[in-house]
């Protein structure tokens, strides 16, 4: 039994508002055609067999992948995932290193004390084979 023409638009509609509003899935719906164009295109220009060319291969798995996270996208109102922690993150870390650095700089005591030990612990690790060998010589 066919479809009533009278039907098609409304069953359509929402689906077309939902393309407009949603740029995620119509990125990727986009990115999945321009892949399949360029897969075709590498197959017209060189008359290669398609099964042995890898290029064109990749291209065409780039091409369903795009477009099934554009219609799932497009299916279920997905938007495109913030990555907003990833920076946080990064900002808390330099923010830490650039206050233990100000730190550093201002008090003397705590500077020395940092830069003693550590120069204390290159010459424990450096003079402790320079005792071994003093103390055997004696």
């Amino acid at each position: 039994m066919a479809p009533n023409p009278t039907k098609i638009p409304s069953t359509l509609k929402p689906l077309a508002e939902e393309l407009l509003e949603n740029n995620y899935a119509r990125d990727n719906l986009q990115e999945g055609v321009e892949k399949l164009r360029d897969a075709y295109e590498r197959s017209r220009k060189r008359r290669i067999k398609p099964s042995k060319d890898r290029k064109m291969r990749k291209q065409i798995e780039a091409a369903i992948a795009a477009l099934d996270e554009g219609t799932a996208a497009l299916a279920s109102g997905r938007k495109k995932p913030k990555r907003t922690g990833r920076k946080i993150v990064l900002a808390l870390i330099g923010a830490a290193v650039a206050g233990a650095a100000a730190v550093l700089a201002t008090n003397e005591d705590l500077r020395d004390q940092v830069l003693g030990s550590a120069k204390a612990l290159g010459d424990e690790i450096t003079g402790s084979d320079d005792a071994n060998g003093e103390g055997s010589a004696s």
